[in-house]
């Protein structure tokens, strides 16, 4: 047998880690830069695929001129960067001149993202041809589990990009000899600590703390309108900025008790609660009301680490340093699972105050806090009196108000009693809902002394919309013509211009029975990676976490295949088909519980394992395959497309559901298995005697 030198191996191992990081880097700093790269999901993912797929299927051929990378470095660094500088963070698609700028900025990223992939994926695919096929694949998903493990870390640190980029910087000159690596990476992240010096990079964006007794604050300045209220506020009040949008603010009472009268009203039914629970409690402002009205125990669920010090550190009031106050970090839906308390108010809070999910996406954008699910989770956990009370930063002539509308209607069994503010030039609209088997209407004189107004405009009137699901959780999802035109064309132009750049070059020099199962199995594996963490999101919240861990969950499930196949020689692949189909006939019937006795360490076993499972009999049948082959760098390729056109297949959940991904994935596995299934039954060409 072939053996392997430990250069070889160190080599592979550098240069998968190497893609992985940087892989995961650009997806994380594209998406808090840039909000023209936010609103279309995975287009970043899928130039680095697209273009790594084709350095794997070129890797014969030269790396791109050193010029045309280092001009692909040096740009995708300036938009990234320098992005407020050059006016380009804020970029939109809602005006001819903002689309042609947006369409002009994506063009170039993503012939920057392909040119930079096809050398990574050049390199790779060398050292992968030097190594006998299941080693390689071996060393290769090690690399990527150490890759996924150590951006993981620096995440949770709140490490910045300047760090990011110097273990680029570090691997990428173990794999090339030129000198002018280091001392260009070593200036990229001074300039990137320099740009960065007053923010900070939590596990859930870079966030900025401004102040309003120094900064300039005002609605027609560089900085939106404070939906709080006023504009202006005392010396040790403050404000955060979560990529680039105004997120929170911890302001002393005597400041807004007149202007955010709104967080007053729940208590017009409650006046004195016992126990209440805030969903989303920020650094405590609403916490600071419940305070005010003698509530005797205060559950403050914030998922925001660096957000709930501010509150106990920053917040004029210091609301979370009350003895009544129990501060839990961590996600919305998993503490609703798993609570035990009984509430006399449950909050609802500004959530999203600022529009971040929004304007993530103007096609899709996941939320599970506001579900139907979610909001029967809160209603059990209510006293017999007991109001559920939700605010959101939308005015009453908004498609996300009418969805609320609708999605409490559903979990409620009656509509809620709605009132919506109106926006104005230094504020964003507001509406808020009380419901639960203590809500009431309130007295009309309140109401109109907190400038609210009923909603809807006629009593009984039901707003038509959609009801949001945890299988179908698109809170904003508007349906636009125009839209959807300008959101396929972009990514079918985005993945076609790689190709168009490397066509003549481009060749799978492998016949299509050997092709079609590898792209297939990419396809559908980009499904399960996508359902898995959704799914794990209902569990832990939505974070850089999750993600990585069922990253790294997947990529250990692939190696434990891989030294299966290897081990033990595996030839069929029928087995690995028979479990694959089983299980993902599984995860499509075995849903998360909304709430649940069971300990959270066994849930969270339990459906990290069904849902995983999958990608395992998928690795099965991936390392079979590879080890039959004698061209596995081509075939790597053909899987790497697969992915990355599965990672635009994923969008299909907004018409079938989040649920139905599994029954997709099992179709695209088994188109996977029928090349393999008619090769089966051609008759074998005789040898002349």
């Amino acid at each position: 047998m072939e053996s392997v030198s430990k250069n070889q191996a160190a080599r592979l191992f550098s240069v998968s880690l190497l893609v992985l990081f940087a892989e995961v880097a650009c997806i994380r700093w594209f998406g808090v830069e840039l909000l023209v790269m936010r609103v279309f999901p995975n287009l970043t993912l899928t130039a680095i695929l697209i273009g790594f797929s084709i350095g794997l299927a070129t890797s014969k051929e030269q790396l791109p001129k050193t010029s045309v990378i280092l001009f692909s470095v040096l740009s995708t660094f300036a938009c990234l960067a320098l992005s407020d500088l050059l006016h380009i963070n804020r970029l939109n698609l809602g005006t001819t001149h903002g689309i042609l700028i947006s369409l002009s900025l994506i063009g170039l990223l993503v012939v920057n993202l392909t040119m930079i992939f096809v050398s990574l994926g050049r390199v790779l695919g060398r050292e992968f041809a030097s190594i006998p096929a299941l080693k390689a694949y071996g060393i290769n998903l090690a690399g990527s589990i150490v890759g996924v493990l150590l951006f993981a870390l620096i995440s949770f640190t709140y490490s910045p990009p300047a760090v990011w980029i110097v273990i680029i910087t570090a691997l990428t000159r173990f794999l090339c000899s030129k000198k002018y690596i280091l001392p260009l990476g070593l200036v990229l992240a001074l300039l990137a600590a320099a740009v960065d010096k007053d923010v900070t990079w939590s596990p859930y964006g870079k966030i900025k703390i401004g102040s309003y007794a120094t900064d300039n604050w005002t609605a027609e300045g560089p900085l939106p309108a404070d939906p709080y209220g006023q504009d202006k506020g005392g010396e040790s009040d403050y404000f955060l900025l979560i990529n680039g949008e105004f997120f929170h603010s911890g302001k002393h009472f005597d400041t807004v008790k007149e202007s955010t009268s709104i967080l007053e009203l729940p208590y017009v039914h409650e006046p004195h609660p016992a126990n209440v629970l805030i969903l989303g409690s920020g650094s405590g402002n609403d916490v600071r009301y419940a305070l005010l009205h003698d509530a005797k125990h205060v559950d403050a669920v914030e998922i925001n680490p660096f957000i709930a010090k501010c509150g106990v550190e920053r917040h004029p009031d210091r609301p979370y340093r009350d003895p009544r106050v129990h501060v839990a970090v961590e996600d919305a839906r998993s503490f609703l699972r798993y609570s035990k308390n009984k509430y006399d108010l449950i909050q609802f809070a500004y959530l999203d105050p600022g529009h971040i999910l929004r304007m993530s996406s103007f096609l899709r954008s996941d939320n599970f806090v506001y579900t139907v699910e979610s909001l029967k989770s809160a209603l059990s956990l209510l006293n017999p009196n007991g109001v559920v009370s939700l605010t959101f930063a939308t005015g009453g002539n908004e498609g996300a108000t009418r969805r609320l509308y609708k999605t409490i209607t559903d979990a409620n069994g009656s509509p809620p009693i709605s009132y919506v503010q109106d926006p104005t030039p230094r504020q964003w609209g507001s509406c808020l809902f009380l419901f639960g088997p203590g809500a009431k209407a309130v007295d009309p004189a309140i109401i109109k002394g907190m400038n609210l107004r009923p909603w809807p405009e006629r009593p009984g009137e039901a707003p038509d919309s959609h009801a949001a699901t945890d299988d179908w959780p698109f809170l904003y999802l508007e349906y636009s013509t125009a839209a959807i035109v300008l959101y396929i064309f972009v990514l079918i132009s985005s993945a076609a211009l790689p190709v168009l750049l490397f066509r003549k070059s481009l060749t799978f020099n492998v016949k299509p029975l050997e092709f079609l199962p590898m792209f297939f199995l990419g396809l559908a594996f980009m499904l399960m990676e996508t359902k898995a963490i959704t799914k794990l999101s209902l569990l832990f919240g939505a974070t850089w976490i999750v993600s990585s861990v069922v990253i790294l969950t997947i990529l250990c499930l692939a190696v434990f295949a891989n030294w299966i196949a290897d081990r033990f020689g595996v030839k069929r692949t029928f087995p690995a088909y028979l479990g694959l189909t089983i299980m993902l006939l599984v995860d499509y019937l075995v849903q998360v519980p909304t709430t649940s006795s069971i300990p959270p360490l066994l849930i969270s076993f339990s459906f990290a394992l069904i849902t995983c499972a999958p990608v395992f009999f998928g690795g099965m049948i991936f390392s079979t395959l590879l080890n039959k082959t004698d061209k596995p760098v081509t075939l790597m390729s053909a899987n790497v497309l697969g992915v990355a056109m599965g990672g635009l297949m994923e969008n299909l959940c907004v018409v079938t559901g989040i649920k139905s991904l599994s029954l997709i994935a099992l179709v695209l596995y088994l188109c996977s298995g029928l090349p393999l299934l008619y090769s089966h039954f051609q008759p074998k060409s005789e040898t002349p005697s």
